[in-house]
């Protein structure tokens, strides 16, 4: 039991630790709802803890209309929904999925979000641990420019 309360402590003090070491971390339940949303989360979001904790992460917290964390589009919320119930249902983790969305304020937030499967100990999945990487700058920059080339060459494909 004393080594189950410092692996508590050490989880509590890494998931609410201020420090620009830890990244945005949110996690579900196995039936979708958010049970967990760190302070860098809350920061890159602009959604509180007590507005996310509790509500279904897909449709509730992330949405695609205005109500809390919009999404770049519906498809994003498609494709974050699939990843998410393949993680759950035990296949592989996701690792670095891209996904857009909008902070409270308006501004556009691009991701990388890896997603992982917690289990309890027979090994059942009780729900999935996500973070978020949000890359620097230049890095934006040239995943920005990796699209638009991607657009320009499947405009070309298509006119021939």
């Amino acid at each position: 039991i004393e080594k189950y309360s410092r692996v508590q402590g050490d989880y509590a003090r890494i998931m609410w630790s201020p420090s620009t070491l830890i990244p945005p971390i949110f996690m579900t339940t196995e039936n979708g709802l958010c049970s967990e949303w760190n302070d860098a989360m809350q920061k890159l979001s602009g959604i509180k803890r007590e507005e996310a904790v509790n509500k279904m992460l897909l449709g509730e917290v992330f949405t695609s209309n205005d109500s809390c964390c919009r999404l770049q589009d519906h498809n994003t919320l498609t494709k974050l929904r699939i990843a998410l119930n393949a993680v759950s249902s035990g296949q592989d983790n996701i690792e670095k999925l891209l996904f857009g969305f909008y902070h409270r304020d308006g501004s556009f937030i691009e991701a990388l979000l890896s997603a992982n499967k917690r289990t309890d100990i027979e090994g059942k999945v009780t729900g999935v641990l996500c973070f978020l990487q949000v890359p620097s700058p230049e890095l934006q920059y040239a995943l920005q420019v990796q699209r638009i080339s991607e657009q320009a060459v499947a405009c070309a494909v298509n006119k021939m």
